[in-house]
């Protein structure tokens, strides 16, 4: 019930707020990308670690928590919803650490190939991360995530278009945010999968006229191994 309560106050609250999303997109391309959240900018970052920081702060450590640590492997993909329709496609490796049984943080190395008509590059980032389970039994798990980082392509990126002539860059940021379920099939291993937001931008450290930055939606799946067998209760 108090999830469904929280669910119902999240979709409320982003409804009220729709006149506050950046020109051109709609509430459900960027649901938390209106302001002043906007989880698709460095703020996909600083609100977690401000989360996560005030959770340690403020509630006790659990000594019966297990399956602190754990690896996971996992592809994914997403669709631009902005001229030229970039395709992301992304192989992400990382590492998740349980700071409470409601919350953990993480990082991930991943290789990136976004392709469309002008762009073909490959990148490579890491990212920090933090998840928040609104659920979490030894069987299954849900979650939601936020975190960002930076990412290097070996071309500059986005190249111009016919409706865009500015270039982006080589280095640039990139945050995702989205839900996850996990679902046990071992004592040690579990699947995943989910959906997210992808946002590429150099934060204008070039000037604006560097920085045609990408939005994406897409899906996600995965495999995750706790580096002990417990199980959390």
């Amino acid at each position: 019930m108090k999830t469904k309560v929280i669910l119902l106050i999240m979709v409320g609250f982003t409804l009220t707020v729709k006149a506050q999303y950046p020109v051109g997109d709609k509430w459900y391309q960027n649901p938390l990308g209106f302001k002043p959240v906007e989880l698709h900018t460095n703020m996909g970052f600083i609100i977690p670690a401000v989360v996560v920081a005030g959770g340690l702060l403020l509630t006790a450590k659990d000594s019966a928590l297990t399956n602190r640590l754990s690896v996971y492997t996992e592809g994914g993909i997403t669709f631009g919803y902005k001229y030229p329709y970039t395709t992301v496609v992304q192989s992400n490796t990382g590492v998740n650490f349980m700071l409470r049984k409601w919350m953990s943080v993480g990082a991930e190395f991943s290789m990136t190939n976004p392709f469309d008509e002008y762009n073909n590059p490959l990148g490579f980032s890491i990212r920090p991360f933090a998840r928040f389970y609104m659920i979490n039994r030894p069987s299954w798990k849900f979650w939601f995530e936020s975190g960002g980082g930076i990412v290097y392509f070996l071309d500059n990126f986005p190249q111009p278009t016919t409706q865009d002539s500015r270039l982006g860059t080589y280095w640039n940021g990139t945050t995702k945010y989205g839900l996850g379920v996990q679902i046990a099939i071992s004592n040690t291993a579990s699947i995943f999968f989910g959906a997210r937001h992808l946002h590429v931008s150099n934060g204008n450290t070039k000037g604006a006229e560097r920085n045609p930055s990408h939005d994406s939606n897409g899906l996600f799946a995965g495999i995750n191994w706790n580096l002990d067998s417990g199980k959390n209760e």
